[in-house]
């Protein structure tokens, strides 16, 4: 950082950063010229260029979350039942192990890179991604043709006196204007208009001169193919992660079998879940035998089963206990319940490989679950969700 900030402020790198612009104002004044128009337009792409691309950037994000919750992919965004749906059927149908493993152990970091990939292929369509950044263009550039009309008139009610020194004025009411929306760099503005001999009313004409060839310059800039990855992952809110805050909450999972909390609202102190699996699925085995467990955690909550985990460091607790460690979830005890079809699939279709994957023995599943179908797990993936 003492490196950085002696680079930043050394004379010579900032007199060589400058060294074109001081050329062409010593030549103005040695000609005794003008050079209103190059001012203003050297003003325009050193302070307000850099400010305007900084705008469009920072609303991009909520710009593309807006755009998916009103578009055609909004039916899998509008709650967290059809997306959990979408998401799950999509897995079966594609039968990749590795992405089961993902999605179970990892959910928050599969669901955000699901939602971007499909964020991807949306700003791929119909240049969806130039078209966002022209509209935040548009917004920004009515907003700064407004302030320098309304920067142009004094406190008095009367147009800023045509003489040189108005200019520093016109600036300065600029500022105030657009402060909500953008920041316009002091350091840029006395370097672009450093010695400028022009009167504030012919410098007010070639700024806005100048700001229409800058609206035309960037819109030619987006409507070349740009790489929309490093777009999306230069952005200051990534539409990944406010997608997931709006639809699917705080991410966290049940401490034994991983199901997500279902849970409404950003800001709750009691995580649910609906849905529970069997907690092999989560990585649970038997002490004894090794074999991943295929009973509930609802189940085990209603009976006296003990279970053991680094967050009990080791030691043996029972289930129906379980707020000891896991205080902020609900685990309603309940023997009733039965894994849902889906997921008993699932655990039978993958059960070496789970066992492979957890280190532990393959699951003693019930005989009634090996018949199960890939057609009848998806039908109790809709009775889960209660999809027609």
């Amino acid at each position: 950082m003492h490196k950085r900030f002696l680079s930043d402020n050394n004379p010579h790198t900032q007199l060589e950063k400058y060294k074109t612009q001081y050329l062409s104002d010593f030549l103005d004044l040695y000609n005794k010229e003008d050079g209103c128009q190059r001012k203003a337009k050297d003003f325009v792409q050193s302070c307000i260029k850099p400010a305007v691309k900084q705008f469009i950037c920072g609303s991009l994000g909520v710009n593309i979350v807006d755009d998916i919750l009103e578009g055609s992919h909004s039916a899998e965004y509008s709650s967290r039942t059809i997306f959990q749906y979408n998401i799950q059927k999509e897995l079966l149908q594609q039968e990749d192990f590795k992405s089961f493993v993902s999605y179970i152990g990892n959910y928050e970091i599969f669901v955000k890179d699901w939602i971007f990939q499909q964020i991807l292929q949306k700003m791929s369509e119909e240049k969806t991604l130039c078209k966002l950044k022209n509209n935040n263009l548009q917004v920004i550039d009515k907003k700064i043709s407004k302030a320098i009309d309304q920067a142009a008139i004094g406190e008095d009610g009367a147009p800023l006196p045509d003489n040189t020194e108005s200019i520093t004025k016109l600036i300065s009411n600029m500022r105030k204007h657009l402060i909500k929306d953008i920041s316009l760099s002091v350091e840029a503005e006395k370097t672009t208009l450093f010695q400028i001999q022009s009167s504030c009313h012919s410098f007010i004409k070639c700024l806005k001169s100048s700001m229409k060839e800058l609206k035309e310059q960037l819109e030619k800039e987006f409507s070349k193919s740009d790489d929309i990855t490093e777009t999306l992952n230069k952005l200051p809110i990534k539409p990944q992660d406010e997608l997931f805050k709006r639809v699917f909450g705080c991410g966290r999972q049940c401490p034994f079998c991983k199901a997500p909390c279902e849970a409404g609202g950003k800001e709750h102190k009691q995580h649910h879940a609906a849905i529970h699996r069997p907690q092999g699925l989560g990585t649970y085995r038997w002490e004894s035998s090794e074999k991943l467990v295929t009973s509930l955690c609802t189940t085990d909550v209603h009976s006296d089963a003990v279970f053991k985990s680094p967050d009990t460091k080791g030691r043996w607790h029972p289930y129906k206990d379980y707020n000891k460690y896991y205080p902020d979830w609900i685990i309603p005890p309940d023997s009733t319940i039965e894994a849902s079809d889906y997921w008993k699939y699932v655990l039978v279709k993958y059960n070496d490989r789970f066992a492979e994957e957890y280190k532990a023995k393959p699951a003693d599943v019930p005989e009634a679950w090996r018949r199960l179908t890939k057609e009848q797990a998806l039908k109790g993936l809709r009775d889960a969700f209660n999809m027609k």
